[in-house]
Parts: structure tokens; C-alpha cells; sequence
């Protein structure tokens, strides 16, 4: 299994043409806690932070200064993580931002060894970005993240300049959000030639609902190197200090189809808590027979 866990990274962190895959496909594994917990329905979902990732130009409904990271526990010894940092000035709001993944340590083989010789490699990969957001008035707001992308597997390695660009606007009720994902150059090949980046083009639309306890959302998206997804997404709050959420997507459900899984390993859920200057969130996401993915993410109102 841990071979063919391995083959199924290098190909996602490399990047194969021919396949119809991108290069730097990292940068599609969803960032937060709350928004994976919905489905990753969140580009029309304003006043987060973790817009850094999701849709910069939802940043504008935020009201302060504020650091967030998340750490996402994933199948044998994979991890990935995100930090970041907002702040708000008038119309105007910048923030910086770190998206790294650590895809485990494999043993090398080869056809004189197929089972291995003793010596391991591993896959590294990190995106370091820069945001900035203008509002125009109180409904409608423009935002671009730059980011440097840096990838490794084994001794191959390459690199790409990529953007963000997004918009948001909130007429009434409804929210809603627009952006195009990953666009770029690759400025450096893992091999002889560039790889397909994975530029995702995605809308979204959100609302509050029962004095803003209820939170719907839902997205629609398209990458370039994929498939079109959908995604739903729901939020409750009971009380102040707690919240639930739960939602699920196509391409999970695609996902849990070819594995062999039920209609419940299509969906996430999560609950998330808030005190003082602090916010912690939980999202559960079944992964089939391979497992179960965790993820943490902090906030703080700085």
C-alpha cells in the first residue's frame, strides 16, 4: 500500500502532462478547518482569514488584525499546513501568507532492487504569498495574492510564479465571490519540460440566515486540469461559542465512488469553539478505506 501511496504522490507533486494533471497540485489540497468542514464551499464566504487561500477579496469583511494557521494530519505520514496574517486599514487590507505540504518519506527501489536498498527520499512543497485587498464602499471589493512556489521530489525540484486575482460583493442578503486560482509560469521544470499548472477558476455565494446562526454556502468550480466540481456547505451556531458545520462536494463523492466508500465518506463535518481573542476548529473527513483525515486550525484577533 505504501508503494502505491508513494507512485500516487510523486504523480500528484510532479505533475504529468500527458496524464491531464498539474504540476504543483499541493496548492488544490483545501486550507482550513471550517471551509473543508463546509465542503469547501467557501468562495463567497466573507470575514475569514483563511479567504488568504480561499478568495483574497472576501478578506474586506474583516474587522481586524489577525494571525490563523492550520495543520492537516494525512494518510501514513503526510502533513500539510497554513499560516497566515491580515490586516485591515481603511479600504484597504495586506496580509503574507505560508501553504507548505510534507509528502512522507518512501524507499528508494529499483529494477536491481524492488524492494528497496535501504535508502529513503521524501516530497517537499511551499507556496509563500503576499495579499492585498481595496474595497470599493461597504459591498463590493478586489483582491490579489502573489505567491512563490517551490516544490521537491527526491533530487528533481521546480519552481513557478503564481496569482490570486479575486472579487466580492454583498448587494443585500446573499454574498458573493469570484476568483481565479493559481494562474502563473513555471519558471523552473521538474524534468525537460513545464508542467500544466493548477489553475482553478471558482465561484461562490453565501447567506445568513435566523439573526446570523445559520450560514449557507455553496461553490462552483472549474480547474483547468480537471474536472468541474460543486460544493455545499452548512454552518450552525446553537450558541455563541459553538459552532457545527457539515457539507461534502463532487469530487469527493467521485472519490468515495471509485474507493468503494459510502455516501458518508463524501461529506466532512466539523465544530469549531471561539473565547476572547481565540477561535479553534475541527474538520473530520472520511477517506474510504484509506483512512481518516484531520485537520486543526487556530485564530487570533490580534
Amino acid at each position: 500500500m505504501k508503494k502505491i501511496l508513494a507512485a500516487v504522490m510523486l504523480t500528484i507533486l510532479a505533475g504529468s502532462a500527458s496524464a491531464g494533471t498539474a504540476g504543483f497540485a499541493f496548492l488544490q489540497v483545501p486550507v482550513g478547518a471550517r471551509a473543508v468542514a463546509m465542503g469547501g464551499a467557501f468562495t463567497g464566504v466573507p470575514g475569514d482569514p483563511m479567504g488568504l487561500y480561499w478568495n483574497p477579496a472576501t478578506l474586506a469583511g474583516m474587522q481586524g488584525q489577525m494571525f490563523t494557521s492550520t495543520y492537516t494530519g494525512y494518510l501514513m505520514d503526510m502533513q500539510a499546513g497554513f499560516a497566515g496574517w491580515v490586516n485591515p486599514a481603511g479600504n484597504d487590507l495586506v496580509g503574507v501568507s505560508v501553504n507548505y505540504f510534507y509528502g512522507g518519506s518512501f524507499t528508494r527501489t529499483s529494477m536491481m532492487n524492488p524492494t528497496g536498498n535501504g535508502e529513503e527520499f521524501s516530497t517537499n512543497s511551499v507556496s509563500l504569498g503576499g495579499t492585498y485587498v481595496h474595497k470599493f464602499g461597504q459591498s463590493f471589493a478586489v483582491g490579489t495574492t502573489a505567491k512563490f512556489v517551490y516544490s521537491s521530489i527526491d533530487t528533481y525540484s521546480g519552481n513557478a510564479f503564481m496569482v490570486d486575482v479575486g472579487a466580492w460583493y454583498k448587494p443585500a442578503l446573499f454574498s458573493f465571490g469570484f476568483v481565479v486560482r493559481n494562474a502563473g509560469i513555471q519558471t523552473k521544470a521538474f524534468y525537460q519540460e513545464n508542467d500544466p499548472l493548477p489553475t482553478t477558476v471558482a465561484a461562490g455565494a453565501s447567506a445568513e440566515f435566523l439573526d446570523d446562526r445559520l450560514l449557507i454556502a455553496a461553490d462552483v468550480s472549474y480547474p483547468l486540469q480537471g474536472d468541474f466540481d460543486a460544493a455545499l456547505g452548512v454552518e450552525y451556531s446553537p450558541i455563541d461559542m459553538l459552532s457545527l458545520r457539515a457539507g461534502g462536494n463532487l469530487h469527493d463523492k467521485n472519490a468515495a465512488d471509485n474507493a468503494g466508500g459510502s455516501f458518508f465518506d463524501a461529506l466532512a463535518f466539523g465544530v469549531g469553539t471561539n473565547w476572547n481573542r481565540f477561535s479553534l476548529d475541527y474538520a473530520y473527513k472520511p477517506f474510504a478505506d484509506l483512512g481518516t483525515i484531520h485537520r486543526f486550525s487556530l485564530g487570533i484577533t490580534l
